[in-house]
């Protein structure tokens, strides 16, 4: 029997405990979770989370697939259509219409469980209840999730650096060892730099305070709470006596970043700090670019530069613009791992790159240099823009993680800096509706505003209606679905 009451209120049994008590005892049957509007059901299998049910049309199946980039708007469309006439679930439409393998949609049921269920963690209120009575729905497959990294990744998600220090207060000056546990459960978590950097810490000799000064990250705290609360730890009331660490392991410098918020980058340890970091296609493949770009530079005219017609319009020659600025941006280079070197002659590259932009946008100058007159000067700041989408290319890769609260600290500096992308207002509205808490009408607001900057972008038009749905207006939901729809027929 689970020691906790049938059902209460989440300020008074915090959600991490509340999951790791249901694990501990094995419990089987459904925790029921409200807040306001929003109404959740999980499903537990001897203490292990295997099914989720939303009552939030923003997390469906087929809407998480399309934030994690496995479906476009004409495939969730075509999935809609199939429901619609075949009276099915998203799941079996999914494999009726050959979208997604069985593996595939397993491993997406199992992911919509999880996200989910980290999502709660950020509820500011909210009730909980126990059901010992229900089951999964008649055939259903079981989609066992983590327990421990679920946990680490909700805490990471979601609660601030105080409040962990609050949680992990008793201990705070005692001396934490590994217990037999601490194995188990620490192999089982997400790791980056600073985490591992802290669990080597964990010998003894420093108190708890100490510990959690070295978690530099949200992840590396969160992994204190977890291994504390899985009684990883075991606690000493003085210092353990450790023998001289041996001489190759003094002196070490290490550097840590925000993994919870910072898309993963290849780092330099003291093994591979002169080793050549080895290029991936894609970036081989602009390195080839660059390359073959830099030798002929002198030999280009303005519209080979940009790589469009001699009779191009000014948007097609703002578009080729914008997209050579993102890519040659110094950020996004660095990211890719190329040397200092290629690096220097991409930014030559885009010099001329950005002289020939100058030209071709301008009418009179355009005239000019037809009848072959150049000039060096620019109408844009493209350091501004290459800044604002390195910001968003960040945010879209935490939002396809499903970390829409992180995204946001990336997606609302992006919109900042360059407003009038539709792109990234798209985005900034997606993650105000889909964080906790939601805010949906500064996510309307924002998807208004991609609205007005681009009609016909059928991802911002039905995230728009996935909007103005759940905030209850239905009809106006109706239209701009129709709209969306529309804009794929066409």
């Amino acid at each position: 029997m689970v020691a906790i009451p049938e059902q209460g209120k989440l300020s008074d049994q915090p959600l991490p405990w509340l999951i790791l008590e249901l694990y501990r005892s094995g419990w089987s049957g459904a925790l029921l979770l409200s807040r306001a509007r929003v109404g959740k059901r999980f499903l537990f299998q001897e203490g292990i989370p295997v099914y989720a049910e939303s009552n939030l049309p923003s997390e469906s199946l087929g809407i998480q697939l399309m934030d994690a980039g496995l479906l476009d708007r004409g495939d969730y469309n075509r999935v809609t259509a199939h429901i619609e006439r075949n009276g099915c679930k998203e799941g079996a439409a999914l494999l009726e219409l050959g979208l997604l393998k069985p593996r595939d949609l397993f491993d997406a049921l199992k992911e919509q469980v999880r996200i989910r269920l980290v999502e709660c963690f950020g509820w500011p209120a909210g009730e909980y209840h126990l059901d010992a009575d229900s089951q999964p729905p008649e055939g259903a497959q079981p989609f066992r999730v983590d327990v421990h990294p679920l946990l680490q990744e909700g805490l990471e998600t979601h609660w601030s650096q105080d409040r962990v220090f609050q949680e992990l207060g008793p201990e705070m000056e005692r001396f934490p060892v590994r217990s037999e546990r601490f194995d188990k459960v620490a192999r089982r978590l997400h790791m980056d730099s600073a985490t591992e950097a802290m669990l080597q810490a964990i010998d003894g000799t420093r108190t708890l305070f100490k510990i959690v000064q070295l978690a530099r990250t949200l992840r590396a705290l969160a992994t204190v709470w977890v291994l504390d609360a899985a009684r990883g730890l075991d606690y000493r009331d003085a210092p353990v006596v450790l023998d001289e660490a041996p001489q190759g392991e003094r002196d070490l410098e290490i550097v840590f970043e925000d993994a919870a918020t910072t898309p993963r980058v290849e780092r330099q340890t003291a093994a591979t700090s002169g080793r050549a970091r080895v290029l991936d296609d894609r970036a081989e493949g602009l390195r080839t670019e660059i390359l073959d770009k830099h030798e002929i530079l002198g030999d280009l005219d303005h519209y080979e530069l940009l790589g469009v017609a001699a009779d191009a319009d000014i948007v097609v020659i703002k578009r080729a613009y914008l997209a050579a600025a993102k890519t040659y941006h110094p950020d996004a280079l660095t990211r890719m791992g190329f040397d200092d070197e290629t690096r220097e002659m991409a930014n030559q590259v885009f010099a001329e790159i950005s002289k020939a932009h100058a030209v071709l946008s301008d009418a009179g100058q355009r005239r000019d240099y037809d009848a072959r007159l150049q000039t060096d000067s620019t109408d844009i700041d493209a350091n501004l823009l290459a800044q604002a989408e390195t910001l968003y290319l960040k945010g879209e890769v935490l939002i396809k993680a499903g970390n829409f609260k992180g995204a946001l600290e990336f997606i609302e500096p992006a919109v900042d800096l360059w407003p009038e992308e539709c792109a990234y207002q798209s985005a900034l509205g997606w993650v105000l509706h889909k964080k906790t808490p939601s805010e949906p009408e500064r996510a309307r607001e924002h998807l208004e505003i991609a609205s007005r900057l681009d009609p016909d972008d059928g991802v911002n038009l039905f995230r728009l209606s996935i909007v103005l749905k759940d905030l209850g207006e239905e009809a106006a939901a109706a239209e701009v679905r129709n709209r969306a729809q529309n804009v794929g027929a066409g």
